[in-house]
């Protein structure tokens, strides 16, 4: 996973536009992505005294960005917008979003194999795992760390197939 990654292309322009526009009706886009084999553009929104967006708040932010899908002639004909809440068990993607889900219990999807230095002290059955469930410890600019039982697992971004936020009413399994 590479968390700087810059967007480029249509899908940078997109969020050029689209982000103040979203800030101006009191909203945080929280992500944004481009499907052009689709001509779908999602917006993913956050009020952010909730985290959440409810549908009033996604009918607002499309009304509000309307004018421009109008008038804008870069934009493809016949796209379509949807604005949505990024879900309770939404994708983390970027440094930003693993710094708001601080405390927060993640879904992680490791490529390859804990390295031997990360296993150090851990507990016993975490070796040759793929999948983790924990609580997000920290966050630095290489690393993150979650508690899986009991144990803060140091992960580099760079090992990350897929992270979710994960608030499974249910314990953290020991």
């Amino acid at each position: 996973m590479d968390i700087n990654q810059e967007r480029a292309g249509l899908e940078k322009k997109f969020f050029l536009m689209c982000e103040p526009v979203v800030q101006e009706t009191g909203y945080r886009l929280y992500d944004l992505e481009y499907i052009a084999t689709q001509k779908v553009l999602r917006l993913y929104i956050q009020n952010p005294s909730t985290g959440s967006a409810l549908i009033e708040d996604c009918v607002k932010v499309d009304n509000a960005l309307s004018p421009a899908f109008e008038t804008e002639t870069w934009i493809p004909e016949d796209i379509v917008l949807e604005v949505s809440s990024p879900g309770v068990f939404r994708h983390i993607s970027n440094l930003e979003h693993f710094k708001m889900s601080l405390g927060e219990v993640l879904a992680v999807v490791i490529m390859g194999q804990l390295s031997d230095e990360q296993l150090v002290n851990a507990p016993k059955g975490l070796k040759g795992e793929k999948k983790f469930r924990g609580k997000l410890l920290e966050v630095s600019g290489e690393t993150f760390a979650i508690e899986v039982k009991g144990f803060p697992l140091k992960i580099n971004y760079k090992q990350v197939k897929k992270v979710n936020l994960d608030p499974d009413l249910k314990s953290v399994r020991e």
